[in-house]
């Protein structure tokens, strides 16, 4: 007892905050620029060419902010340090050449790779390695895959936060309100989808032409290779999250049958994928129930607050669901060959023998999938129509 007095006694691993630096955003690129240790890079093209990646990591300054998460002064909260390596591990610990702080990965909310990196043929098997292995790393940190150079979304200017990682952070929290958005992907959830060999989809991020980010739809990867395998527009990944469940509030825009714009605001949303197993027969029949308002009607001369005419924006609503969900799993099928639907452990859940049997051939191999009948019914519903408008005028 006396003993175990002394290893209580003090904080053993203290860091003063003062002493770390915290890093809130990485971003990586494959690069031509010569790395940093060129000796070591020497030694390692006699064994072939190695990956040269630029790794950006942005470091918060928290003395320069306020209690609210805002610049207490004009000075910039945060800065951009960027190191060249052949190997990801390596070119983090070369921060710590350059700076008088230990950088820590405690407080890191984001890592985007470019789009280079999600295509190439080391996207799975090397670059991802060091954050899928890291211990510091949370699970739950947001993982992104950008549209050109990685590094650029941690150049942005914020709006409302200062620190372009925690822009970048909290714009990824509107998926509740976008539909356009996918759920949110963390790197726990890359690694779990990467060991199961399964299709996923990763959300798409931009830098737009002004400067601003723009986070909407998504990129879809092969499940055995976790290769880049296509994109998912925004009206496809609308489409998307009907299907899984995910949608959690949202637009769907459709002209009605006088040609006029109307917009059905989506407040709830369900989902449910039954799969038919009849010997080596397979097929899904998917049930979306979909219950919202009427958010904008553009009409001359009609008046939305008839039953006649709310009967027919839900079949308006219904029938242009149909299509984009049809239409998106056609492309899944015929075009990809590949299931971000996961319905394969629909499969697993109803039928575990049939499940062992066909999971190999899924979306791999003999592409299973591509030929499974998979049939949508759609129900919509509006609760609400606003307060403009005529009362509805009972027939004498």
């Amino acid at each position: 007892m006396i003993f175990l007095l002394f290893l209580l006694s003090a904080c053993w691993d203290l860091q003063e905050i003062e002493e770390r630096g915290l890093v809130m955003g990485l971003a990586l690129d494959l690069t031509d620029e010569e790395p940093e240790d060129t000796e070591t890079y020497e030694e390692w093209k006699r064994k072939g060419e190695p990956d040269r990646v630029r790794l950006t990591g942005q470091v918060a300054v928290p003395m320069e902010q306020g209690a609210d998460g805002q610049s207490g002064t004009e000075t910039q909260p945060y800065f951009n340090s960027s190191t060249v390596s052949h190997s990801v591990f390596d070119a983090l610990r070369l921060f710590s050449t350059r700076s008088s702080r230990t950088f820590t990965l405690d407080h890191l909310k984001v890592v985007a790779i470019s789009d280079k990196i999600a295509a190439s043929d080391h996207f799975n098997e090397g670059l991802l390695d060091f954050f899928l292995r890291d211990h510091q790393m949370r699970r739950k940190m947001l993982f992104f895959v950008t549209e050109g150079d990685a590094s650029s979304l941690l150049e942005l200017k914020g709006q409302f936060n200062d620190i372009p990682a925690t822009k970048i952070e909290a714009i990824s929290e509107n998926y509740q309100r976008a539909n356009r958005i996918p759920h949110p992907f963390a790197i726990g959830t890359l690694s779990d989808e990467i060991a199961k060999e399964t299709s996923f989809i990763i959300r798409k991020v931009k830098v737009t032409k002004d400067k601003d980010i723009k986070m909407a739809g998504a990129l879809l990867f092969d499940g055995k290779y976790s290769k880049l395998a296509g994109e998912l527009g925004e009206q496809e990944t609308i489409a998307y999250n009907l299907i899984v469940g995910e949608h959690k509030n949202g637009i769907i825009t459709a002209p009605d049958k006088q040609g006029h714009i109307v917009a059905f605001e989506i407040f709830t949303a369900d989902s449910k994928i039954k799969p038919k197993i009849d010997g080596d027969n397979i097929s899904f029949d998917i049930d979306i129930s979909a219950t919202g308002h009427l958010g904008e009607a553009q009409y001359p001369r009609n008046n939305p607050l008839t039953s006649k005419y709310i009967k027919e924006v839900e079949e308006v609503m219904k029938e242009e669901i149909e299509y984009q969900v049809t239409q998106l799993t056609h492309k899944l099928q015929k075009k990809f060959q590949l299931d971000p639907f996961n319905l394969i452990d629909e499969i697993r859940v109803e039928d575990y023998k049939t499940y062992e049997k066909v999971r190999r051939n899924w979306d791999q191999r003999d592409r299973m999938f591509s030929d499974v009948p998979i049939r949508f019914h759609v129900d919509t519903k509006i609760e609400r129509i606003g307060i403009t408008g005529k009362p509805e005028q009972k027939e004498e």
